[in-house]
């Protein structure tokens, strides 16, 4: 009885922890959705959404950790000055005249 009781307590032990590794957030997946959400609204080329694609990821995968309210700042910042740079000046003032968008890419 004590074996079969064992063994129950230990499936159960690794089902939840299998559940728990199961929905973890994947910074990869999160980024991709990052990147359909921008491109849906403005067009990018290869290469603004490979560098945006990177900064997403990097974002994404810092916020899976626990941050401080100035360590969210300092990521925060680093996507402005990625979107800063890959788009151009009409595209930034599009993608900030939706701040919907604009905030839910930021955070």
């Amino acid at each position: 009885m004590k074996k079969i009781f064992a063994i129950l307590s230990l499936l159960l032990a690794f089902s939840i922890s299998a559940n728990a590794q199961e929905t973890a957030p994947n910074p990869n997946k999160a980024a991709n959705a990052d990147l359909a959400k921008l491109t849906q609204f403005i067009p990018l080329g290869e290469t603004a959404k490979k560098n945006l694609v990177d900064a997403f990821y990097n974002k994404n995968k810092a916020l899976t950790q626990p941050l401080t309210a100035e360590d969210k700042s300092i990521v925060k910042t680093q996507i402005e000055n990625e979107l800063s740079s890959n788009l151009s000046q009409e595209q930034l003032q599009k993608l900030k005249s939706n701040t919907k968008l604009y905030e839910a890419l930021l955070n």
